[in-house]
């Protein structure tokens, strides 16, 4: 049987941080520590049937450290590195477990914020490289990402509002991706995220996110990272919830599930971060 799963789906375009469309602050630093447990029992094909895997399941650990400095009131640098540890006994005919484990695929950037829209509102445009921090040759499957280097271009629109219940806010944003091999894959994305506050302490949002993935080649036969398909795409929805604890420090957890897709795997899973300002 041909597998179809995609195993990068649980490194890149995790969780839609609702803060991040919004300036830190000249001179400030906003680091987010988090950590995304990802579990799949079956996939999509390419017309987005769903078929269960024979056996077992894919899972993921994802630890991150994502965050940010302001050089201006306008100007952000960002970055994220990430930890990842995937295990896959989706196996047939035998009871191996596949694990595997590794730095990820780290993205170092730059936001302007284009702040004469208005003071509540900001629309944003960011460029960031991806940098692969592993290799995948010798090493067993699954690969941990497709170890080719890339970058990235986003648009994006963030705001709050004064009126309505509490003051609610937005984080939309869309753009795309470039990896840098012989087959790519180019891959647009996008994102919507609405918010409110429950009172002076608490927060939910909710997350609407997709990518489209495509290549020359529907896998890459041509890399030494041969299981991944290149050519996808899902639609994730996620639900947060936030604790303030103080002006510059807040908790936040969630959880997510991938509700349409072709040629990918079909999972679920749960978010857990922090956000400190200083």
């Amino acid at each position: 049987m041909k597998k179809v799963i995609l195993l990068l789906v649980a490194t890149i375009s995790f969780v839609q941080f609702s803060w991040a469309g919004f300036p830190i602050g000249y001179g400030r630093w906003m680091l987010v520590p988090g950590y995304n447990y990802y579990n799949a029992k079956g996939y999509w094909d390419k017309y987005s049937n769903y078929s269960a895997y024979p056996a077992g399941n894919f899972s993921s650990h994802y630890f991150s450290l994502y965050g940010g400095y302001g050089l201006s009131r306008n100007l952000n640098f960002m970055f994220n590195l990430p930890v990842v540890i995937q295990d896959d006994n989706n196996t047939s005919n035998t009871n191996k477990t596949y694990l595997t484990g590794g730095l990820g695929d780290a993205m170092i950037g730059l936001s302007y914020y284009f702040n004469d829209f208005d003071a509540l509102n900001h629309v944003s445009l960011t460029g960031s490289l991806i940098i692969p921090l592993y290799s995948n040759r010798g090493k067993p499957y699954p690969n941990i990402g497709y170890q080719a280097a890339g970058a990235e271009v986003k648009l994006g629109f963030s705001g709050s509002a004064t009126g309505g219940f509490r003051n609610p806010y937005y984080d939309i944003e869309f753009g795309v991706r470039q990896y840098f091999a012989t087959d790519g894959p180019t891959q647009i994305f996008g994102s919507a995220t609405g918010g409110v506050p429950l009172d002076d302490y608490w927060k939910i949002s909710g997350t609407i996110s997709g990518v489209n993935s495509f290549s020359a080649a529907a896998t890459s036969t041509t890399q030494v990272f041969y299981n991944y398909n290149k050519s996808f795409d899902y639609v994730r929805a996620a639900f947060n919830i936030g604790r303030t604890i103080n002006e510059n420090t807040s908790i936040w957890g969630g959880l997510y599930a991938d509700v349409y897709g072709t040629s990918v795997g079909r999972g679920s899973g749960i978010s857990i971060s922090a956000v400190f300002k200083f």
